[in-house]
């Protein structure tokens, strides 16, 4: 698990971009449902879990990307190879 975090920080660091944290698998699937367009509704429906864990999943997602807007996480998420379209389906 160690060896996991060092080689999630090491990829950060050779990419020289403002992230605060890597992202959890869960939150790069949530990433996932909103550049595919699903309100927080949606995506609570879709991964039977509440819309409050769907807001505080998107909230670390933006002070981990440090990003303005869930349209802008997306857009450091895919420039950084984190996430790439349809994978959620």
């Amino acid at each position: 698990m160690a060896r996991h975090v060092l080689h999630e920080f090491q990829d950060m660091a050779a990419l020289g971009d403002n992230i605060v944290a890597p992202l959890t698998q869960r939150e790069r699937q949530i990433l996932t449902y909103i550049a595919d367009g699903n309100t927080n509704k949606k995506i609570a429906n879709i991964l039977n879990i509440s819309e409050q864990t769907i807001k505080n999943h998107v909230s670390a997602i933006l002070r981990k990307l440090n990003a303005n807007d869930r349209a802008h996480a997306v857009v450091l998420a895919m420039r950084r190879g984190l996430i790439r379209l349809n994978e959620s389906k």
